[in-house]
């Protein structure tokens, strides 16, 4: 019956997904998003150019039709790109507070996991929960440090 029914309708092509993916291997961080495909990101970031790991809680840059403001939260990691660090969020739901990849503590020495824990009661405190707007950062490259920006600088002098 199934080949049947593929003979006359055909087989579904398979779904290309649009949706950014992480994975983490002993190689490094492996990103796909529009960015890798694209060709204008690497699709593999080596362990040694990760600057920073962390949660970021934000207020949604698109309000729901309906719903109206709410909060969200994603992971996100800091990599060295061209001299710059370049940050890249990716979804939430990759995932837990209490089951962050192991190695994740393997490769970042110094790993915290106990420091994202306040920003994810803040996430977990619910979609209206706009006080609560912040990042935590689980880890952090030893001397790295976010640089103003130079525009910043000249409007300053």
């Amino acid at each position: 019956m199934l080949q049947w029914l593929t003979r006359i309708f055909g087989r579904k092509p398979k779904k290309t997904s649009t949706r950014d993916e992480v994975h983490l291997s002993e190689e490094g961080v492996y990103y796909l998003s529009w960015m890798s495909r694209s060709l204008q990101w690497p699709t593999l970031w080596p362990w040694p150019v990760v600057l920073e790991f962390g949660l970021s809680v934000h207020q949604a840059i698109y309000p729901d039709p309906w719903f109206g403001d709410y909060m969200e939260a994603e992971w996100f990691f800091t990599v060295d790109h061209d001299g710059r660090p370049q940050r890249f969020f990716f979804d939430i739901e990759y995932f837990s507070v209490d089951s962050l990849p192991v190695i994740l503590a393997d490769k970042l020495s110094g790993f915290d996991k106990e420091a994202l824990r306040d920003g994810w009661k803040q996430y977990r405190a619910g979609l209206r929960n706009f006080k609560g707007a912040g990042q935590w950062l689980a880890w952090q490259s030893e001397g790295f440090a976010w640089q103003e920006s130079v525009e910043t600088d000249a409007k300053e002098a």
